[in-house]
């Protein structure tokens, strides 16, 4: 049976709870997109899974990076086991502040110690919490170095001028919501960044641009005004 369909987990042998499927055969010239979603156990967990893995699944060349607070659990085992995407599940060790932040710096050092297998891609952090049409992820293909895009129903404004757009606030620099970003896998992985668990996703995404560009000229505006990503706080319905 294909890979695609069985996603058999293959353990790296010096890796402890950390677990993938095979690598992703390249299609075309199509670059790799690889997507990192933290998650923690709560009632709306694997709903929210379900609509991000249903958006994956119609879409090329993608690695899927499912984050885990403390344990690898087995319903999300038993539910990345069915996906038709390849993926690699992984546990961080975070107890305390912006528990996202702390999942996202799990897998960044998990991507930096197989760097030469997420090179020449575009990285892009997926929370459950948004909704993701599949040309969100072809559009993501575009970027170059620091892209950005708007994220639907999000508190942070989103206009085409990055001028306007990346208003530096007393508390974020860079004001984006973190579905609104794709980033130069090689630009992130051989950068010493890490997320600030003290810190909101915005003041997070915002501090790696910061570190990725010298002015806000640098960043590409991969779409005006895009309908295909959306917030929607699951857990307030």
């Amino acid at each position: 049976m294909e890979n695609a369909k069985v996603c058999q987990a293959m353990a790296y042998p010096d890796v402890e709870r950390w677990t993938s499927t095979p690598a992703t055969t390249k299609k075309d010239q199509d670059k790799m997109l690889y997507i990192i979603t933290p998650t923690y156990t709560r009632p709306t967990q694997l709903a929210e899974l379900t609509i991000l893995a249903s958006s994956l699944a119609a879409v090329n060349n993608v690695e899927w990076i499912v984050v885990e607070q403390f344990r690898q659990s087995s319903h999300v085992t038993k539910f990345l086991s069915t996906c038709n995407t390849t993926h690699h599940h992984l546990v961080g060790n975070v107890r305390r502040g912006n528990l996202c932040n702390g999942l996202r710096n799990s897998a960044l050092d998990f991507m930096r110690r197989y760097q030469n297998r997420f090179k020449d891609g575009v990285i892009h952090f997926a929370n459950t919490d948004r909704v993701y049409s599949p040309r969100a992820f072809e559009e993501m293909r575009k970027v170059e170095h620091v892209g950005i895009w708007p994220t639907q129903r999000a508190r942070e404004r989103f206009t085409c001028n990055p001028e306007l757009t990346l208003q530096s606030s007393h508390h974020v620099k860079y004001r984006l919501n973190v579905g609104s970003v794709g980033l130069s896998s090689n630009a992130v992985l051989e950068s010493s960044f890490k997320f600030k668990i003290s810190e909101s996703d915005t003041q997070g995404i915002g501090g790696l641009i910061a570190e990725l560009i010298d002015d806000v000229q640098d960043i590409e505006v991969i779409s005006c005004e895009g309908m295909f990503v959306w917030y929607i706080p699951f857990q307030r319905y």
